[in-house]
């Protein structure tokens, strides 16, 4: 399916410009739980997180049933029609996961006034273009792809700068987390960085149920900590025979820039990260 472009920013053919232009009004739900991202920065891990505390405090006897990866997606063979519809049906409360800026958001999720809970999860953007360049290329070498994608896919090098000036699929790594980061003091809002969850993830496990006003005893979280664990998921999504499961897991570590990214390139990203970040408070860690 060929990409398209959508208010300036690079969309696949798997995402509409019919579904584009209907989310804004999507129907939000009181109760509804959504995961934000931009791709690669522990989407699927968040979703597991959430799920298994909503699990654990008796609030979603299957998760399965209530949850939705990319709602604005519809995947050829596996969507018998845009997932956002699907969802519409899904039982209360959903988790419902996004990789679409605010300004393409949901307006109920991109300016909440119900009870809404927004969960925000980024990560820092060397880390994330080089785990994004690997999970396309397997996708690729799977599933085929437009010229378009396979031209961006030819080298590290040419991504590298693709990513760099945010002509990438879901548009600049800064204009999304920078439009996300409006929200910071918003009571809906719970922001989250990969590296955290990577370096303690019994505090994001404790952070995230108590900002779905849940209540876990230490041996839930063990629980959910150690099926949560990186090597857990890795071993368990491994298995899947959808590769779009089966590669979500690559290293999983904090600083696998550093076997991809030249000095050059290195200082490119600092200054643009300097650039688009000093004073406003957003900060990741590169190690």
């Amino acid at each position: 399916m060929q990409e398209h472009e959508y208010q300036g920013i690079r969309f696949p053919g798997e995402i509409s410009k019919e579904t584009l232009d209907v989310i804004p009004d999507y129907p939000v739900r009181d109760n509804d739980i959504f995961v934000v991202t931009y791709p690669k920065a522990g989407t699927n891990w968040m979703i597991e997180i959430v799920s298994k505390v909503m699990k654990a405090a008796g609030k979603m006897a299957t998760p399965e049933e209530h949850s939705m990866w990319c709602f604005e997606l519809q995947m050829p063979g596996l969507d018998e029609k845009p997932r956002h519809e699907l969802m519409k049906d899904a039982p209360s409360p959903r988790i419902i996961h996004t990789h679409l800026p605010l300004q393409l958001a949901p307006k109920m999720v991109a300016n909440p006034t119900g009870k809404v809970k927004v969960i925000v999860v980024m990560r820092n953007p060397k880390d994330t273009a080089v785990s994004v360049y690997h999970y396309n290329k397997k996708m690729v070498e799977t599933y085929g792809g437009c010229d378009a994608i396979k031209k961006r896919l030819e080298s590290w090098e040419g991504y590298a700068e693709i990513f760099l000036k945010g002509k990438g699929i879901f548009g600049d790594f800064y204009d999304h987390a920078l439009g996300w980061w409006q929200m910071k003091d918003d009571r809906h809002f719970f922001f989250i960085k990969y590296e955290d969850m990577k370096k303690d993830l019994r505090s994001v496990i404790n952070e995230v149920a108590s900002f779905l006003e849940t209540s876990l005893d230490d041996a839930a979280v063990t629980n959910i900590a150690e099926s949560c664990s990186f090597d857990s998921l890795k071993a368990s999504w491994g298995k899947s025979e959808l590769a779009l499961k089966k590669h979500i897991c690559r290293k999983g570590v904090i600083g696998d820039w550093k076997s991809m990214f030249t000095p050059e390139q290195n200082e490119a990203y600092d200054a643009k990260h300097k650039l688009r970040l000093d004073g406003t408070g957003l900060e990741f860690d590169f190690e």
